[in-house]
């Protein structure tokens, strides 16, 4: 009989059980000779896969092999090394049947022969799946209870940590360049970011470019700002920080949480009007509306100018709006700056900020925040137990971040007042000496938007610029 003979073994199980790639061919060839079978080629060896699935580069070629014809049997040491799946295991013996081809343990007693046989074999393979998925759901579990627990749950640590004692510390160097990539991120795009950093000079991890993923990653990495994830899926973990579960780390946090929740408020802008529009360095490019039509007006370059155009007309809508100059247009909300932001300064001078309110719930934080470092103490005392634990805990961390939401509520709105009134007052100013993207962060703070039209209709550009109206400001 020709055979041919497959060896597989993942770095834990050498490690564990001493499944080493040598001493399993040694066998399998001595195998071999005591039966008297012909081996073809060199053994086909996957070092370091897993058998949850068939994707290992060896096996499949093991499989053309046997779908060219010529093997009477595939040799294997044991048939978890073949696989550890029940409906793998049923696809490749059908296979194999298919090109009269047998299988065979080294170390087991399987005949494919017959129905028993075959009842067998399955029986032994539905054990090594549920070893595998039981195994699965207690190292899951694990990780679960240590991530609500504020421990680091394993694996590589982000950008900006390493790992001492199984606890995440920071790395000074890397840590600068996380606070930086906070701070660029409020206007910059990602693509842009990692450009300059890569333009820089400065490093990834392992000495690559940086790439727009990287940053994104950064940017949107909740464990920066003091927590941990635990998700269902991977799948999971890609949404923004909003909408997985986030729990208390022990660990030291590389950026405030205000700066981080910050940050998240832009990104969902970007993520909802679109990141470009938000990013440019167009001063009106996310609150300009057109009077004509309601559409919004996007920006625009003509001639090397900047300029606006309704993005309505531009989809193919009826529209008669004008391309806007941006010169024109800054030139226009300076002369009625006065006019456009008097019911502003009216309304923030009006609002009244909740000083007991404030003192009550900062009262209310300090209290939850005790009475979760209370439970923690209990558990590390043995007083309550772990299930306990997370329960109670659980319930604490809701109410803190319902109080920590409202808290944010009422310091943004009393920041919000104090910077909208102080941009206005000193706006010349301000304008005279910002860049284009700080100029934008000027227009996006003071308005939300502005509806604009043109007093005239198209007339030739000899007879100067159409006067703009600014409709409405809000």
């Amino acid at each position: 009989m020709k055979s041919v003979i497959y060896v597989r073994v993942s770095t834990d199980e050498q490690a564990k059980h001493g499944y080493s790639i040598a001493a399993q061919v040694e066998k399998l060839e001595a195998y071999c000779v005591s039966q008297g079978w012909e081996l073809l080629g060199v053994p086909f060896i996957d070092d370091g896969y897993s058998a949850k699935d068939l994707n290992r580069p060896r096996f499949q070629e093991m499989m053309d092999v046997v779908k060219a014809g010529g093997v009477d049997v595939v040799l294997v040491y044991r048939l978890d090394r073949l696989t550890r799946s029940v409906s793998d295991l049923y696809d490749i013996l059908q296979e194999l049947d298919q090109h009269d081809c047998k299988f065979k343990s080294a170390t087991e007693v399987y005949d494919t022969t017959n129905a028993m046989g075959r009842l067998f074999i399955t029986l032994v393979a539905a054990i090594a799946q549920w070893e595998r998925e039981n195994t699965g759901e207690r190292v899951r579990m694990g990780i679960e209870k240590k991530t609500k627990l504020g421990e680091w749950k394993g694996g590589t640590p982000p950008y900006g940590y390493f790992i001492e004692d199984g606890k995440l510390k920071i790395h000074e160097d890397e840590g600068e360049i996380v606070k930086e990539v906070y701070k660029l991120a409020k206007t910059l795009g990602f693509f842009t970011i990692a450009k300059q950093l890569t333009s820089r000079g400065i490093p990834t991890r392992y000495g690559g470019d940086w790439h727009v993923d990287s940053v994104r990653g950064i940017a949107n990495n909740c464990v920066y700002a003091g927590y941990l994830t635990f998700n269902e899926s991977k799948k999971e973990y890609k949404k923004p920080p909003r909408e997985q579960t986030l729990y208390e780390g022990n660990h030291e946090r590389i950026i405030s949480r205000e700066e981080f929740w910050d940050l998240q408020d832009i990104l969902d802008k970007r993520r909802t009007f679109g990141g470009k529009r938000e990013t440019s360095n167009y001063y009106f490019s996310s609150i300009l509306k057109c009077a004509r039509c309601g559409h919004s007006m996007s920006g625009h370059r003509s001639a090397k100018r900047k300029s606006y155009r309704c993005s309505g007309k531009k989809a193919g809508k009826n529209c008669s709006s004008h391309i806007i100059l941006e010169e024109n247009l800054v030139k226009t909300v300076f002369a009625h700056f006065s006019q456009l932001t008097e019911k502003f300064l009216t309304a923030a001078g009006n609002s009244e900020y909740p000083t007991d309110r404030l003192a009550t719930l900062k009262s209310e934080l300090s209290a939850v925040e005790r009475l979760m470092q209370k439970k923690k103490t209990m558990f590390e005392n043995d007083v309550i137990d772990i299930d306990e634990l997370i329960s109670s805990t659980s319930t604490l961390r809701e109410k803190e971040k319902e109080i920590r939401r409202e808290l944010n509520s009422i310091k943004q709105t009393d920041t919000s007042s104090e910077a909208l009134k102080s941009i206005v007052e000193n706006m010349d100013t301000l304008w005279l000496h910002a860049n284009d993207y700080e100029r934008k962060q000027l227009m996006t703070t003071v308005f939300s938007q502005l509806v604009i039209d043109t007093k005239d209709e198209y007339h030739g550009s000899k007879q100067g610029a159409r006067e703009i109206l600014i409709v409405s400001a809000k």
